[in-house]
């Protein structure tokens, strides 16, 4: 029977170790989360509470602990575990009351009781931890130490679960406001998983008539179960609120998390249990037990990390993530993306292959952009770009004489003649309707005039024509990618609009423009925003997914703009830049110009912090410390700017007259004469 019931304690502990696992998983995959909103905050908090008591009652009952020379190691545990379970009813009414909030019922009623309710946790704790009237000293009769009851602990009971059936009534109102069937069917799971905490931390062997005395076997699998509950019941409440705050469609939340889980937590499960079944076995070919568990923990982890990637595509399938036809072309596309250094390496295989078949030492292939010939790839000895801007020009103008002589097309084309072009033949590069100039293929010159066999010429022509189709697919690239700069921003716009509106509805999707700004330029991050948008100030996320872009002052801009929100919110970024540049001659070391320069050597020229330091001759430490005071400024400006313009709203709104643009946001960013002694050559 002892057997039996340490055995059962093994297993209890197994599990109580995986729930703390899961459990500080989840703190730290919300840690980013914090800023966005109350619930993952509070959930946050609300976890970590659980942690401490599971994690104490875990060290309790597997370390052999006994009262030595007055101190009680045990009860320092123990009493430090009473500090979750104390605050755990009050922090769970906080989630239940945060909850609510967020489908728009506020209530100053429910924040006194809230209050009034944390009062309560923190009366317990010190009671707990400072007298014996609510807690008193562990019992160490049995083979695990226990706290005993004190004459208060039934009134802790009764605040207890009052509390927590408070927290599930808030819940369950919250329930009731949803309108929407998704996110009413995620408050009705939430509903039944809320009393996961409250159910796992309760103390219920205090409440027993010997608490002190060793536990039946019987109750072993009421408690292994109970924990196996509790744990089911966390994760789907992590589920669920994981969705609340979230800027990002569900389906990429919902995949985030499930990739977190498997190779964080679910991971370290894995080994822990591999870890304790390997202890407690027998020796294998006479290895110690230690050398046999480190081998068998490297193991489990490549295992696991083989068997995640191998068969990821196939659990995204059972779990139903990224199963829409339309992610799945967009995770084509993004597997199947040809950039700068695809290309380049593709053309240099190319043009490799066009030395070789020709005998000569040097190739290039130039795309042609709207200022000029571009060299994308070469081999052999660099390719002077001197002249070559005309080259297109004679040779649009050669294929206009072959069209007035009645040439056919396909003749027209120099498909099998080159041009010679000081010491390159050169030949030009078409669409695959053979309309459109995408380049020049050119290589060094053998001899005065072309004097290449028809087998050569074979082979130039097949080469040639993959040389095109790779510029010409990179250009449609860049057309997709230019369409999907001009509307990620609406797009963010639009996922934040949705996450705000799937619990606050009319009042959030009846807002006032002022309102939503106000808001965001009140919001702690603001400063934050703007830095990373100046980080990315010649494109990136950080400013193409800006919350910036969101600004009034900034959709006034996009007219002037094309309609193209990143365009107008680098131009905003470069008046409030421009607006603390000061009056008089620039220069690089007088004090009043330290923050324009940095601004401007750093973000608008991009700089590396190296350099700057060096130009401005300062430190790097005091480098980052004035490019804080630069940040914040710009970021004081934008948002003066951006009260301007909402003023002016208001004021056409009330008034009906057309609006007179702002002193910085109406105009198109001041163009300033070069300083060529800081610009990048």
């Amino acid at each position: 029977m002892d057997g039996l019931a340490q055995t059962a304690g093994y297993v209890n502990d197994i599990l109580q170790s995986v729930i703390v696992i899961f459990g500080a998983a989840v703190v730290l995959y919300n840690v980013p989360r914090l800023a966005r909103g109350g619930v993952p905050r509070v959930f946050s908090t609300l976890i970590g509470l659980v942690i401490l008591v599971y994690l104490t009652e875990l060290l309790v009952s597997r370390a052999v602990i006994a009262p030595m020379e007055g101190v009680e190691p045990a009860g320092i545990l123990l009493r430090a575990g009473w500090i979750g379970v104390a605050l755990v009813p009050a922090v769970q009414f906080h989630l239940s009351d945060t909850l609510l909030t967020a489908t728009g019922k506020r209530s100053r009623r429910r924040r006194v009781v809230r209050i009034l309710c944390y009062l309560g946790g923190v009366a317990f704790v010190a009671l707990g931890l400072l007298t014996n009237w609510v807690v008193g000293p562990p019992s160490f009769s049995a083979s695990t130490p226990r706290l005993m009851a004190g004459p208060l602990f039934l009134v802790f009971t009764v605040y207890f679960w009052v509390v927590a059936l408070g927290s599930v009534y808030n819940v369950w109102r919250a329930r009731q406001r949803c309108l929407t069937t998704t996110t009413r069917r995620r408050m009705t799971t939430t509903l039944v998983a809320i009393l996961a905490a409250p159910l796992g931390v309760f103390p219920y062997t205090l409440l027993a008539a010997h608490p002190a005395a060793e536990l039946p076997l019987w109750l072993w699998p009421i408690i292994i179960l109970g924990n196996l509950v509790v744990s089911v019941l966390f994760a789907v409440l992590t589920s669920q609120l994981v969705y609340i705050g979230a800027v990002a469609p569900d389906r990429v939340v919902r995949v985030r998390l499930y990739k977190y889980m498997a190779r964080v937590p679910l991971a370290a499960s894995i080994v822990l249990l591999v870890y304790v079944l390997v202890g407690r076995a027998p020796s294998i070919f006479g290895l110690p037990r230690d050398a046999a568990q480190g081998f068998a923990i490297v193991f489990t982890i490549m295992i696991v990390e083989w068997i995640i990637h191998r068969y990821k595509g196939t659990f995204e399938r059972a779990f139903q993530l990224n199963d829409d036809p339309d992610v799945r072309r967009i995770q084509a596309l993004s597997e199947r993306l040809l950039t700068t250094s695809d290309l380049k390496q593709f053309l240099e295989s190319v043009l490799a292959a066009t030395c070789e078949a020709v005998r000569t030492p040097t190739a290039f292939v130039a795309a042609l952009t709207p200022t000029g010939p571009r060299l994308e790839a070469v081999v052999g000895p660099p390719a002077p770009l001197e002249g070559l801007a005309d080259a297109p020009v004679a040779l649009s103008q050669r294929q206009r004489e072959l069209d007035g002589d009645g040439t056919s097309p396909e003749a027209a084309r120099p498909e099998s003649s080159f041009f010679v072009w000081g010491d390159y033949w050169i030949q030009p590069l078409y669409n695959e309707r053979n309309d459109l100039m995408l380049g020049i293929l050119g290589m060094g010159a053998r001899a005065a005039e072309p004097d290449l066999t028809p087998v050569e010429l074979e082979l130039l022509a097949r080469l040639r024509v993959q040389a095109a189709a790779a510029l010409e697919d990179r250009i449609l690239q860049q057309e997709v990618f230019a369409a999907v700069e001009g509307i990620l921003p609406e797009i963010t716009a639009l996922q934040r609009r949705r996450s705000a509106a799937a619990f606050g509805g009319l009042p959030v999707l009846a807002a006032e423009p002022a309102e939503t700004h106000e808001e965001l330029l009140h919001d702690p991050e603001f400063g934050n925003m703007v830095r990373d948008a100046l980080t990315h100030y010649w494109g990136g996320p950080k400013l193409t997914e800006s919350p910036l872009l969101q600004l009034e002052v900034v959709r006034r801009e996009l007219e002037e703009h094309d309609n193209n929100p990143v365009s107008a919110l680098r131009a905003i970024l470069d008046v409030a830049i421009q607006q603390q540049r000061p009056d008089g001659q620039r220069s690089l070391t007088t004090t009043e110009w330290i923050l324009y320069n940095i601004l401007d050597l750093k973000f608008v020229q991009g700089r590396r912090v190296r350099d700057v330091a060096r130009r401005l001759a300062m430190s790097e430490s005091d480098l980052y410390r004035k490019q804080r005071v630069a940040i914040e400024n710009v970021a004081r400006t934008i948002a003066n700017m951006e009260r301007v313009a909402l003023e002016q709203t208001v004021e056409h709104d009330r008034h009906e007259e057309p609006l007179e643009p702002s002193p910085a946001a109406g105009s198109r960013p001041v163009e300033r004469p070069v300083d060529h002694s800081v610009v990048v050559h």
